[in-house]
């Protein structure tokens, strides 16, 4: 499948939209949301879109700072998470681009196997030609990372991989 810059565009902003609501809940949810099991992980954001990334439990931390520094930048507001068996569900209010995204987020599973992620957001005025978006992120748990893999590389999609870690890192 061939994708344009435009297409790439449009989907590094969703992954952004997505990105910032995980980093919402993860802020939201320090002390008690559970870090995700070390290892390799699969996410799949839609058919053809599969990364893995390779996670050490000991380093999730700084994607939390990074969410809370995320928060900050874009004037985001929270509302009460909302807890069920093996669900839990929120809302935040972030401004993006010149345009005030709200998102609805619902997560269900756990962060030892497999988990999802529904984001229903809503943008004012449109982002990109879109009033609204809507993703879906499933992960599931591989197994070990890979030989060579450090923690914090992702796979992206077409086989680039880079660091996340190192990103954050040259951040600071």
């Amino acid at each position: 499948m061939h994708r344009t810059t435009y297409d790439m565009c449009r989907i590094a902003v969703l992954l952004a939209a997505g990105f910032v609501a995980v980093c919402t809940a993860a802020t939201t949810l320090a002390q008690e949301m559970p870090k995700r099991k070390s290892g390799l992980w699969e996410l799949t954001m839609a058919p053809g879109m599969v990364m893995t990334q390779c996670v050490d439990q000991s380093q999730d931390d700084p994607f939390r700072q990074v969410g809370r520094d995320m928060e900050k930048d874009m004037q985001c507001t929270r509302g009460t998470v909302q807890r069920g068996a093996g669900t839990m569900a929120f809302e935040s209010t972030c401004n993006m681009g010149g345009s005030k995204m709200t998102s609805k987020t619902v997560i269900s599973g756990d962060l030892d196997k497999a988990y999802k992620m529904d984001v229903q957001t809503k943008y004012d005025p449109p982002l990109m030609g879109n009033a609204q978006t809507s993703t879906t992120i499933e992960a599931k748990w591989l197994g070990a990372c890979r030989a060579g893999q450090r923690p914090g590389d992702m796979t992206m999609p077409g086989g680039m991989t880079v660091n996340a870690h190192d990103m954050i890192n040259k951040k600071k």
